[in-house]
């Protein structure tokens, strides 16, 4: 279907597409998440290992992402076509997502192509801001992004005020500590290792100190606050009720709800083919025809 074809004919149509390289030589190569949004963006040789494999993602995250983009830009060109009365041809593509996603590292590989981001902890550009192992061997993630500020209430909470004896440290500078960052990581894990998450959390909520646990996605889907920030749907298929995966937004004074469950595959085919004019003769007949080849 050709999108400038159709807005000729109604030019207030708003016709949106999402492609996996783009519109351009390959608009019409065919790929997945892990093709175009992972692999060909730059992304998983990104977050590749110390040996460079690259990870093992979970699957659907460009597709959803990409999707919400152009959601956003259909809003976009429809409130722009109330103004205007024009429609628009939105595009968007995986590859296109993966590198506004990865805007702060594109930014950097377009003025140092060579630069290598580094995948390694002890040497992160803000130390303060990195992952911890506790004494049950549960991670925290640290998330003091502005040290400066923070140093004395992470002392606090660290019960290490010695730390700031230490010129490289003092005051928690973000550029002293970027450049003494691997000393600074090494003394931060020998006082993670001396007491539990739960009592890290305990200190850390006490002192004012942003962090958050290490959570497995099962722990993740059984706290009780994934269920209050509206993560999830109760839904009802064939007399069952579960609960499903929400969208990430609400809208507080118009509540979106899910009539019902995704239908099946060609669950309605029969019903938009009449909707559309075609003969039931001719319904029947491809009817007849898909169950032959399955």
């Amino acid at each position: 279907m050709d999108p400038r074809r159709q807005r000729d004919r109604n030019p207030r149509l708003v016709y949106g597409q999402i492609t996996g390289y783009g519109l351009g030589p390959a608009q019409d190569v065919a790929s997945y998440d892990h093709g175009a949004f992972w692999s060909a963006s730059g992304l998983a040789a990104l977050y590749a290992d110390g040996d460079g494999v690259p990870p093992q993602p979970a699957g659907g995250m460009g597709d959803r992402a990409t999707g919400t983009a152009l959601a956003g830009a259909i809003a976009a060109a429809l409130f722009r076509r109330e103004r205007t009365g024009v429609g628009e041809h939105v595009t968007g593509s995986l590859l296109r997502t993966a590198m506004w996603l990865m805007a702060s590292d594109v930014a950097d590989a377009l003025r140092e192509p060579e630069g290598e981001r580094v995948n390694d902890r002890t040497r992160a550009p803000v130390p303060t801001v990195n992952c911890f192992r506790c004494a049950d061997g549960r991670w925290l993630w640290l998330q003091c992004m502005l040290p400066d500020r923070m140093w004395s209430a992470l002392l606090t909470a660290l019960d290490a005020h010695w730390l700031d004896d230490d010129s490289r440290f003092r005051s928690g500078d973000r550029r002293s500590l970027a450049k003494a960052g691997p000393a600074l990581v090494e003394a931060l894990d020998e006082l993670f290792r001396q007491r539990t998450l739960s009592e890290w959390s305990a200190r850390l909520t006490a002192a004012g100190v942003p962090f958050a646990p290490v959570r497995s996605l099962g722990e993740a889907v059984a706290d009780p606050g994934t269920a209050t920030a509206g993560a999830f749907l109760e839904m009802e298929h064939a007399g069952t009720r579960y609960r499903t995966v929400n969208t990430p937004c609400t809208f507080e004074g118009t509540p979106a709800a899910a009539r019902t469950a995704s239908p099946g595959v060609g669950q309605h085919t029969r019903e938009v083919l009449a909707e559309l004019g075609v003969p039931a003769a001719e319904i029947e007949a491809l009817d007849r025809a898909t169950a032959a080849t399955v």
